[in-house]
């Protein structure tokens, strides 16, 4: 029995080793994976089925050269299939990933997702976090404003029945994504785990939020959600990566609907630019949430993420989403929590 595994195993590698000299070749000789091939490759590598070798190669070849929208989508498929199917269940309206973490500012977009739940959307949040990078991700931050962590997707549903939101560690979604992602303490580098956590949408909710960092990677996303017209999605790029508006800047946001993006402008909202806070604190958030405090950069991150966020779940143009941001902020009940159980609001 030992020794027809061992073989099994030899034979599951040679197999994927093709896959490795596909885009491996060189300028000349190597191509990108086709839908099917990046779809067969993936589950390869969720499954277990290839060497840790295997994987190191296979990803950082993919990020020398970057994946195409074909070999995303094809990895996404494969990753969709995976996830627990109690998650789909759920009575979520709208998927947010978490995956970057903050290190100029605090994460002021979560005050943005509180406001939204108290106004009736049921939103999932879902992250990771990467050992060594320094950052402030959600996870570390939403017990101080409400929201107690859940091990398991049944939590979840009563956390959503109860709150109007839940936050899902990737590693409770999709562990072997989870565990690509943190392959980067050894690395050096982020891997497409990352892009393809962010485009995840694991409960399949109508409307998904995706913020990015770096140049064109909003266009890459766009291409990819236009291949699944089951639900709207925004892309743009975010403060640090996160799904944030920076207020102090124009930006611009992807909407997807029905496989046809548009593209709009949001405003930039403040009138000067902020300092860098000098150090993280989480009490700031609960103080401006408790009207104890003004914050330059805070006071246009929420309502410009909210008004972001409206444009989507609500189909709103700008000028009316963000008036109806600042009203929602205006008339939020200050004396609970962020997060609170929506019987006490």
């Amino acid at each position: 029995m030992r020794q027809e595994t061992a073989q099994k195993g030899r034979r599951m590698a040679h197999a994927f080793s093709e896959f490795i000299k596909i885009i491996g070749k060189g300028k000349k000789g190597s191509r990108s994976l086709t839908r099917e091939e990046a779809r067969d490759a993936m589950a390869m590598v969720l499954d277990g089925e290839v060497t840790g070798e295997q994987r190191g190669a296979f990803l950082m070849l993919l990020r020398t050269r970057e994946e195409t929208p074909e070999e995303i989508t094809g990895f996404l498929q494969a990753c969709r299939e995976r996830i627990p199917p109690a998650l789909t269940t759920l009575p979520v309206t709208l998927d947010i990933g978490c995956y970057a973490g903050k290190r100029r500012q605090l994460p002021w977009y979560l005050l943005a997702v509180a406001v939204l739940a108290r106004a009736g959307h049921r939103v999932l949040l879902h992250g990771a976090h990467e050992p060594g990078s320094g950052r402030l991700y959600a996870s570390h931050v939403l017990p101080a404003l409400g929201l107690d962590p859940v091990q398991t997707v049944a939590e979840a549903g009563e956390q959503l029945q109860q709150m109007g939101v839940s936050y899902l560690d990737l590693g409770i979604i999709l562990p072997p994504l989870d565990e690509i992602i943190k392959l980067r303490e050894w690395f050096g580098l982020r891997s497409c785990a990352n892009t393809l956590a962010r485009l995840l949408n694991p409960s399949q909710a109508g409307y998904a939020v995706q913020g990015v960092y770096h140049m064109h990677l909003d266009h890459k996303h766009c291409r990819v959600n236009e291949q699944f017209p089951e639900f709207d999605a925004l892309c743009f790029r975010g403060d640090g990566g996160d799904p944030e508006v920076n207020g102090e800047r124009p930006t611009e946001l992807f909407i997807t609907r029905q496989a046809t993006t548009v593209t709009t402008e949001l405003p930039a909202l403040a009138p000067r630019w902020a300092l860098k806070d000098k150090t993280m604190r989480v009490e700031d958030l609960l103080s401006y949430w408790r009207g104890e405090s003004e914050h330059a950069y805070g006071e246009y991150a929420v309502t410009g993420t909210l008004a972001s966020l409206l444009m989507l779940a609500e189909n709103l143009p700008v000028n009316e989403a963000v008036l109806q941001a600042q009203s929602l902020w205006k008339t939020r009940n200050s004396e609970c929590l962020p997060f609170s159980s929506l019987s006490k609001l």
